[in-house]
């Protein structure tokens, strides 16, 4: 589906609300920026043929954006306007957000992976030009605790090897200065010189990781690469990109670091988004404290 096809429908919505109603300025700016969340998460797939499956896998992906259930509930909420406007002026085949719930956000502990299946994962990369990729992606969401739209934004003069740093965009398009271990630099160096430019074929870009077509890899070529790695790799759960960052964020913690370093480096306006990882840290410590109290014979 073209992008200006797209364009020409949002347009249509947008203008049909204002008559309809009454949406003021800024729920009119609401709606087009979830709306065009959305568009931009479809890629090329046809707005018009779309099914509840795609409704539940957008959803699933708002889950892993680090939002509150009220932002997504407005969201789908607009999305579901959206499509319903689609299928009554555009004969789209099915509204794919109709039946969707959102679940209240019961704040639920971010999963991680211990350090023995984090080496796991990384062992399961093969040495192809893809599998060097996927190793890089892996180690580079992990060791600066990446969301997913940073990485994929991020471009070649971004990353400065020597330092082991690392300049992203992050929400609100707040530019944030990370770092990154020692033994990634070359893994860096390498992919740019030798692996990306096989990869990129005849396509001219700056972005740092490229798809399997050449062109820049999205959102979901991430999400579909981790979740294959870490099948290969026989993770216990689904590999999700959030879940990397969550590992970053409890090794941190795990290792002595201030929640305040962990706030700046996660790029967190409020102190309190970061706290939940310390829920984290304690359920692992009261843990090892019952199976320590299991042995002693009192």
């Amino acid at each position: 589906m073209s992008k200006n096809l797209n364009q020409t429908y949002l347009d249509s919505f947008l203008n049909h609300i204002k008559i309809l109603n009454s949406a003021s300025d800024h729920t009119d700016d609401g709606y087009k920026r979830d709306i065009l969340q959305f568009l931009e998460y479809l890629e090329s797939e046809d707005i018009l043929n779309m099914d509840s499956n795609m409704g539940f896998a957008y959803l699933n992906a708002l889950y892993e954006m680090d939002l509150s259930s009220a932002s997504i509930s407005r969201k789908v909420s607009a999305l579901r306007s959206f499509m319903k406007f689609m299928q009554m002026n555009y004969g789209a085949s099915e509204n794919p957000f109709l039946n969707i719930t959102i679940r209240q956000s019961k704040k639920r502990l971010p999963e991680f992976l211990m350090y023995s299946e984090l080496e796991t994962l990384i062992a399961s990369c093969d040495d192809t030009d893809l599998g060097k990729r996927n190793r890089l992606i892996i180690e580079l969401m992990y060791a600066c605790g990446l969301r997913v739209s940073e990485l994929t934004n991020i471009e070649i003069f971004d990353i400065d090897i020597n330092n082991r740093s690392l300049i992203v965009l992050g929400k609100g398009n707040k530019e944030r200065y990370l770092f990154f271990y020692e033994s990634l630099s070359p893994l860096i160096k390498e992919y740019i010189e030798v692996y990306r430019p096989i990869l990129i074929k005849d396509y001219e870009h700056n972005y740092l990781f490229v798809s399997n077509t050449g062109r820049p890899l999205s959102v979901r070529g991430v999400q579909h690469i981790l979740k294959t790695q870490g099948e290969q790799a026989m993770l216990r759960t689904r590999l999700h990109p959030h879940m990397l960052r969550h590992t970053f964020a409890t090794h941190l913690l795990d290792n002595g670091a201030s929640l305040r370093i962990v706030q700046t480096l996660l790029g967190h306006e409020s102190i309190s988004t970061t706290q939940v990882y310390t829920h984290v840290t304690m359920e692992r410590l009261k843990k090892s404290y019952e199976s320590a109290m299991e042995k002693i014979d009192v």
